[in-house]
């Protein structure tokens, strides 16, 4: 067990870390700057978490840990609600992660440059944090689309839906750009997860319509399509040059 003086120190040297992760990805980090900002010597992060690989993987289980504290997917609350409004809160949750403070949190940042430039980590990001919010937005998409929908439906559906959201951990500048006023007032977290749910839910139920009236139609209508080379695609014609009519 740590002293507590030696625990305040590993939890400085992660509070600093999540900082230059977050800005400069893992193999940009600089070792020397983490343990500047928190303080402590080079020593220190080979006594507590046996070097930079080691540091890293703590700080994304730390980060992670806050982020399932500070805003859950996962309530008897949120349960508690009709599917449809386990979706809507859903989506501001993960909303509120990327937009709803000044700037992005860190596990977001940390995420999008795991993204780009993936590091053995992904797999322990996957694991801790976006596997259980797959699992659990495929548990509400499955409510929504009912028992007649496929295993491929509900992935599809959660997909579409995700999709809406997770735009905005690489594209939030973009879009205070571009869309000023949606981008600013307090509501701009509501406004969004409303949109995305209701559009969402109004695809799904639609897909689940068309499930229950012809629930084998799927698997029947892809055995039907033809198969062979895919359609050639006409090209543009060529330009002429400047200055040349036709002959």
């Amino acid at each position: 067990m740590l002293h507590a003086n030696e625990a305040a120190t590993a939890q400085r040297l992660i509070d600093a870390a999540a900082h230059e992760f977050a800005l400069h990805g893992y193999e940009a980090a600089r070792v020397r700057d983490i343990v500047d900002a928190a303080g402590a010597n080079l020593a220190a992060v080979n006594y507590h978490f046996g070097g930079k690989e080691g540091l890293y993987q703590a700080t994304l289980a730390h980060l992670a840990r806050l982020a399932r504290e500070d805003s859950p997917v996962d309530s008897p609350e949120m349960r508690a609600l009709p599917p449809q409004d386990q979706l809507r809160a859903f989506a501001r949750v993960m909303l509120e992660r990327y937009l709803g403070a000044a700037s992005p949190s860190p596990l977001s940042r940390i995420i999008a440059h795991e993204l780009l430039d993936p590091t053995p980590a992904l797999g322990q990001i996957v694991r801790g944090v976006t596997g259980p919010q797959w699992a659990r937005l495929e548990e509400i998409v499955r409510a929504i689309l009912g028992p007649a929908a496929t295993d491929e439906d509900v992935s599809l559906c959660a997909l579409s839906a995700a999709s809406q959201w997770v735009f905005f951990l690489f594209g939030r500048r973009m879009f205070e750009l571009q869309f000023p006023l949606l981008a600013t007032g307090p509501r701009r977290v509501d406004r969004l997860a409303d949109h995305i749910a209701t559009s969402a839910i109004a695809a799904m139920r639609e897909l689940r319509r068309k499930r229950e009236e012809a629930p084998g139609e799927p698997a029947a209508e892809a055995a039907k399509l033809p198969r062979g080379k895919p359609p050639k695609i006409p090209r543009a014609p060529k330009s002429r040059p400047a200055g040349r009519g036709p002959k």
